[in-house]
């Protein structure tokens, strides 16, 4: 992925570059627009893929207790009672668009970081140090669009969980909620700032993971171990990328999960909580219940199975665009 250059003189013949001055790589940059169409792009294919499996993985995440359901079974019964576009594309409006934002933004934020941070004097591909640290950048940027997406598509994907638990102690099934009316019910209860509840647990996860994520991915797709072709390495890096990501951040994303969802099951269940939920509070609840830290993990399984494909294609698909456009 180094950057070459060739200069010559005014006779012809090949001279060394003027290392004191700012040299331009023969491949333009991309415009800003473009990184953050492609990306939203990407981000759009990667999370049509993904969606019926992060639903089912919420859902583990949120029911956290010693009798949680395995995969499978969650699988099953969200199949049986709910359906296929109810059950597991529940909310999927919020977070594509969110996704088609997150991954603008997190591509060009990267790119962007890594334009400041990087030697201008040098043209060796910045050091891997640099570009974590850019991936990190990106993620923080990417928190404060996603963590109010986030919110009401976890809300909407448990949504039908406590209508269920609801449904046992009254005599109607409530009906399942939808967006405007959840956007309302969360400004009425905790104003507009209460979109961003997970804020801190949402930032945590994005800085780190994304820093793991580009890092990943620029170390995997710059070895080529296997010396295979360009597309080819796009879809195996990216789906490194992805792997190494998900793992590392899951039980953050476990507390998050937990702290978007607290308020629709417990009200459901009417078990409510005193007290504001924080990522510490949420996480030392998850750790104490039967199962401890094991608690932190559920929903792993089908989240490494869904974030292949995704991570796949995502950079494949934001590779081919910036060849071809």
């Amino acid at each position: 992925m180094s950057e070459s250059f060739v200069y010559q003189d005014s006779q012809g013949s090949l001279a060394k570059p003027d290392l004191h001055k700012k040299q331009k790589p023969q491949q333009d940059e991309l415009h800003p627009l473009k990184e953050i169409t492609f990306g939203a792009v990407s981000g759009m294919f990667g999370k049509l893929i993904e969606y019926p499996l992060d639903t089912i993985k919420v859902r583990l995440q949120a029911t956290s207790t010693s009798s949680s359901p395995s995969t499978l079974a969650m699988i099953r019964s969200t199949y049986h009672n709910e359906g296929i576009i109810d059950g597991f594309y529940k909310g999927l409006k919020a977070p594509l668009i969110g996704a088609c934002m997150e991954t603008g933004i997190l591509f060009s934020s990267y790119n962007f970081a890594l334009s400041k941070i990087r030697d201008p004097n040098s043209n060796d591909e910045p050091h891997m140090g640099l570009k974590c640290l850019s991936g990190g950048f990106a993620g923080a940027m990417a928190s404060f669009v996603l963590t109010p997406i986030e919110l009401i598509k976890c809300q909407l994907q448990v949504s039908n969980l406590a209508s269920t638990a609801s449904s046992t102690t009254s005599a109607t099934r409530p009906n399942s909620l939808s967006y405007i009316p959840l956007v309302q019910n969360i400004i009425k209860k905790d104003g507009v700032t209460g979109l961003w509840n997970g804020l801190t647990s949402t930032l945590i996860r994005e800085i780190v993971g994304t820093a793991i994520w580009f890092g990943t991915y620029e170390y995997v797709s710059g070895i080529n171990a296997l010396g295979v072709g360009e597309d080819i390495n796009s879809l195996i890096s990216g789906a490194i990328a992805g792997l190494t990501f998900n793992f590392s951040i899951f039980p953050i994303d476990t507390v998050k999960s937990n702290i978007q969802t607290h308020d629709i099951l417990k009200k459901a269940s009417g078990k409510v909580s005193p007290g504001s939920l924080d990522f510490l509070r949420v996480t030392k609840q998850l750790i104490t219940k039967q199962g401890g830290i094991r608690n932190l993990y559920n929903g792993l399984g089908i989240t490494l199975i869904r974030c292949v494909p995704a991570n796949a294609i995502i950079f494949y698909s934001y590779e081919v665009l910036k060849r071809n456009f």
